[in-house]
């Protein structure tokens, strides 16, 4: 995590005032020019009068849902509300991405937003980035992602794949990912966290790596997946999730609470899903870290890379001058 830190002075000519933190605005920027909008429905607003390319930023708070039909980058205040009152960008109610019998949705990016309801693709939806969000339910209505990318994600209640559909899911959480043609479909999972309640066959033709993976009992991995340092976690005794994976680099552990601190079997937004002090020593992904989401060459860090501001200290009065001290800490994901 980067931060900055900006101290200034200012002549003081009237009294001084703060905008409130609970202001929803929503600014749009497009070909240079910004655009503002207040209130819940500044996203509807901000998306009504944007264009493919363009970027809508939001502040914290609750907005309302609205459809995405363009090529946008949607950027919020985080996923996450933080020890310092930080507050996330919340999006609420279910939305669609695209409509059905319409053309692609392409390069599209949400990052630092958290959704509350169902998030559902209804057409191509190519190249679009999902970065540090947290999603209750990402859902198909005869759609198709293409290429998409998860980082740093939460996924609360499925994440579901479908009509040859791709996907790569880098340092998330993820209860209940699943896709509708099992044959078809491509998951690509490097360090993250997995609970499976049903049956494994949707991985058919992908690749886990680096993985820590929960899971019922009655069913294993398809051969046709690639599996590399996973950890299959187990509280009773059943199936290993590896018996038709062929390559000796996986491992098994009875018990959550011997890998994880949280040691829970439900999903949890406040859940930092980090490993016991044994775990790190003992269960290592192909790189040599550690398995799950603060492994790799990108551990998990929920602070959204565009920057935010994280501290604003004004001095209790000016200076005989006239000036007033403002120290302001802004800071973000590298």
């Amino acid at each position: 995590m980067k931060r900055f830190f900006v101290f200034f002075t200012m002549a003081v000519m009237t009294s001084v005032s703060a905008l409130s933190q609970s202001a929803l605005i929503a600014t749009l920027t497009h070909e240079g020019n910004i655009s503002t909008f207040y209130g819940a429905s500044a996203l509807q607003q901000a998306h009504a009068a944007a264009a493919d390319g363009d970027i809508i930023t939001l502040s914290s708070g609750t907005f309302q849902s609205v459809n995405i039909t363009k090529g946008v980058t949607i950027r919020g205040a985080g996923m996450q509300f933080l020890d310092n009152g930080a507050e996330p960008t919340i999006i609420t109610g279910a939305f669609d991405i695209g409509s059905v019998n319409a053309g692609p949705v392409q390069n599209l990016t949400f990052e630092g937003i958290y959704t509350n309801s169902i998030v559902q693709y209804r057409c191509e939806v190519i190249n679009a980035t999902f970065l540090k969000c947290r999603f209750n339910s990402f859902g198909q209505n005869f759609g198709r992602l293409t290429n998409a990318q998860f980082i740093h994600c939460r996924v609360g209640n499925g994440l579901q794949l479908n009509g040859s559909s791709s996907a790569t899911c880098i340092g998330c959480v993820i209860w209940n990912p699943s896709t509708n043609s099992v044959s078809y479909n491509s998951f690509q999972m490097q360090n993250c966290v997995l609970y499976n309640g049903d049956s494994w066959d949707g991985f058919q033709n992908s690749s886990l790596r680096n993985c820590i993976l929960i899971a019922n009992r009655e069913y294993a991995i398809p051969s046709s997946t690639n599996v590399y340092n996973c950890v299959d976690v187990y509280e009773d005794e059943g199936t290993s999730l590896f018996e038709n994976v062929p390559n000796s680099t996986n491992k098994r552990v009875q018990g959550l609470s011997n890998i994880l601190k949280s040691g829970t079997m439900t999903y949890g937004d406040s859940f930092t899903y980090e490993l016991t002090d044994e775990a790190l020593a003992t269960y290592l992904g192909s790189d040599g870290t550690q398995v799950g989401i603060y492994g790799g060459n990108l551990p998990f860090d929920a602070t959204p890379t565009n920057p935010q501001i994280k501290k604003c200290n004004v001095a209790s009065r000016s200076t005989a001058d006239g000036k007033l001290s403002v120290e302001i800490e802004v800071s973000s994901a590298q």
